[in-house]
């Protein structure tokens, strides 16, 4: 199973890790594609972006005012320390540009000023009639022509084909900026009376500035996430399939897939939603500057460049592997729920049913709340009384801080000496505690404890259980020491007769009537030794429970009559007369036959023993709707001294002596398969009448 779990655990990481590294292969080919497809988009945002700095450093080179940049900018008001920071950046954006606009390779321009007819270019090619000039339209592949007018207003005037899709996009790239803070504006002019014609060419220069600015427009677009979307979801595919088909019994035995399914599905689905949120921005941001290249600019910052041929994947394989997790997770929930049940999740697994369990619990709690219960009321009488006192103070008192702080020293001093009153009274039921598990049973808890006074009483009972749980003990000591003498004594009588007269039976001298006399005597402390032997294994076996009842239906009356018939010889020739007293003529109770027979026979065995000849035996049989009782009184021919409870212990004889050949186990058998069967065993005595009463269920 162990084995199981490892196995199934390797499996689910190395589809994660292949899936995330396949994604990561597929960079080249997607990258391709994106910058194919949006290959024009990308070209015009370069365009636009940069042209719409050059239109200012065109007109400054055409116009060559003396405040130079500054007369684009117009304010309602004294600038601030913000609007000045702006108007600062953006003339550090046209100086920039101006550097830019010299070593421009890809972008060529044709102005005019339309008011003093002044032209200003780049190139040889007269761009301002490239919508007519077939010629020029072969060489360049983008173009358009914006106009400024004395407005300060833009209008663009034609534009290449594959640029008119674009260009509304793009608009406010010839639109005026303007910034506002604190009720003053700072407007941002274009220029005014100028004309000009952009153009590039087809074959372009890519060199390092162009190539990290085009990297930079297409990357932002969603072209590249938009090819990405099929390989992702077949990672995510890849990922279902394989936790659907591995057996969930090897997949819950994993620690993470465990802890998971611990946490409340509220809680869960919240945390998992926001994670994949937070994983796929940072998964976008980390595709983004891989794409453009700004992940060189990263390692730069801590002087690792040459580290970027291995971190750059490392981080990219580690974020799809981190992605593709999570739909594990999604998957394995799902598995999970599917597999525990829905009711079943829902009971132990959402925290609106554990809301929904505590909140009915302390509902009941307040319905039925016991108002007869002492300590309940005083708790009550407590939080009342605290809650008048404070509204009390709150109300009526302007330095209700005060006197809170007051009332409640004063609470504390009262609680404290409450609990400290509590904690002496435990003590002293602690300590009575310690000095009866060390065997002192006549300590007793004399003074008022408080509120563990019921426990006094309970230690009371508890004492007195201990002292009778070691009286019983002291007494099945004695009873085991006795056994082992009676035992010993009644196996070794006929045993040593036996011994002695196998010698005797040696002497080759003996006259045939000795030796057939000695046989007998052999032959009677035999069956004695055998009769003890079979008596203290029947009720060794009856006490273990170690027997097999077969119940079944047995008439009561007509059993103990076939019992009295087997032994009546035996009666008469001791002048015993049996008497019955009983109501019906049949009584039926479910009991097992074998063991009610042996019960009744060691009965009359035993009034045969010791019953005083010439007296009459009564058995006296009763019927209820429940129960049967059956009673057997005989006058004791020998003083009865022993105790009635100790007559049926194993090995107690009525006579003291243990001349007679029982074996004391005759009334314990009695007592062992009266018990068995669910019936009660009472002896009574008085004077020299010997009752034994037993009670059957029916």
């Amino acid at each position: 199973m162990k084995k199981n779990k490892y196995i199934s655990t390797v499996i689910i990481i190395a589809v994660l890790l292949l899936s995330s590294i396949g994604l990561w292969s597929m960079y080249p080919s997607i990258q391709s594609h994106a910058k194919e497809k949006n290959y024009d988009n990308s070209i015009i945002s370069y365009i636009m972006y940069n042209t719409r700095y050059y239109n200012y450093v065109i007109d400054k080179s055409i116009d060559n005012p003396k405040d130079g940049y500054l007369q684009y900018f117009h304010s309602s008001g004294k600038l601030n320390s913000y609007l000045k920071q702006c108007q600062g950046d953006d003339i550090a954006s046209f100086q920039k540009s101006e550097e830019q606009l010299k070593k421009e390779k890809n972008i060529y321009y044709y102005a005019v000023d339309t008011k003093t007819k002044k032209v200003l270019s780049n190139t040889n090619d007269n761009l301002k009639d490239i919508e007519e000039n077939k010629n020029l339209q072969k060489k360049y592949q983008y173009y358009y022509q914006v106009t400024f007018d004395s407005d300060h207003q833009a209008s663009i005037q034609f534009s290449s084909p594959n640029m008119n899709n674009h260009l509304e996009s793009y608009h406010d790239f010839v639109q005026p900026d303007s910034y506002f803070d604190q009720d003053i504006e700072l407007l941002v002019y274009t220029p005014k009376d100028l004309t000009i014609t952009y153009a590039i060419p087809y074959n372009l220069v890519m060199d390092a500035s162009m190539s990290n600015d085009l990297d930079n427009f297409y990357s932002y677009s969603n072209q590249i996430y938009i090819y990405m979307i099929p390989f992702a979801l077949l990672g995510i595919l890849v990922t279902a399939l394989t936790i659907l088909i591995i057996p969930f019994s090897s997949e819950k035995d994993n620690k993470f897939f465990s802890f998971i399914s611990e946490i409340k599905f509220e809680i869960l689905s919240i945390a998992w939603i926001c994670s994949l949120y937070a994983i796929m921005e940072a998964l976008i941001q980390i595709i983004r500057i891989t794409a453009s290249h700004e992940i060189t600019s990263f390692y730069e910052a801590f002087a690792i460049e040459y580290m970027e041929p291995y971190l750059t994947p490392l981080f990219n394989i580690g974020m799809w592997f981190i992605f593709f997790t999570w739909f594990a997770i999604l998957f394995y929930m799902l598995k999970y729920l599917f597999n525990k049940g829905l009711k079943n999740y829902y009971m132990e697994n959402t925290c609106f049913y554990w809301i929904y369990v505590r909140c009915k619990k302390y509902i009941f709690n307040i319905l039925n709340f016991d108002f007869q219960d002492n300590i309940n009321k005083i708790i009550l009488k407590i939080v009342i009384f605290n809650f008048i006192i404070i509204m009390f103070i709150l109300k009526f008192f302007s330095i209700s801080g005060l006197l809170i702080l007051i009332y409640s020293i004063i609470l504390f001093v009262l609680l404290k000496k409450k609990f400290n009153e509590v904690q002496n009274n435990y003590q002293v039921l602690l300590n009575a505690t310690q000095q009866l598990s060390n065997g002192r049973f006549d300590y007793e808890i004399n003074e008022d404890i408080g509120m563990f006074n019921p426990l006094k009483n309970e230690f009371s009972h508890i004492k007195d259980g201990f002292q009778k749980a070691v009286n019983e003990e002291v007494k099945s000591q004695r009873t085991k020491t006795e056994l082992i003498s009676n035992v010993s004594h009644d196996l070794k009588t006929p045993l040593t007769s036996i011994i002695t007269y196998v010698d005797l039976l040696k002497n080759n001298h003996l006259e045939e009537q000795q030796r057939i006399e000695y046989i007998q005597i052999l032959e009677r402390n035999s069956l004695r030794l055998k009769n003890l032997i079979d008596d203290l294994f029947e009720v060794s076996k009856a006490n273990s429970g170690d027997v097999r009842l077969d119940i079944v239906d047995v008439d009561i009356i007509s059993m103990i009559k076939q019992v009295e018939l087997e032994y009546q010889d035996q009666f008469i020739a001791n002048g015993l007369t049996v008497r019955y007293q009983y109501e019906q003529d049949k009584i039926i109770c479910p009991l097992d036959s074998s063991k009610t027979y042996r019960i009744f026979e060691n009965l009359f065995v035993n009034i045969n023993k010791y019953a005083l000849e010439n007296t009459r035996v009564y058995i006296h049989i009763e019927d209820d709707d429940e129960y049967v009782k059956i009673i057997f009184r005989n006058i004791s021919k020998d003083e009865m001294t022993f105790n009635e409870n100790e007559i049926v212990e194993r090995f107690v004889q009525g006579d003291k002596s243990r001349n007679t050949s029982g074996s004391g186990l005759g009334l314990a058998i009695v007592k062992s398969f009266t018990e068995l069967q669910g019936g009660h065993l009472y002896i009574q005595l008085d004077g020299d009448l010997f009752k034994t009463i037993i009670q059957f269920k029916k």
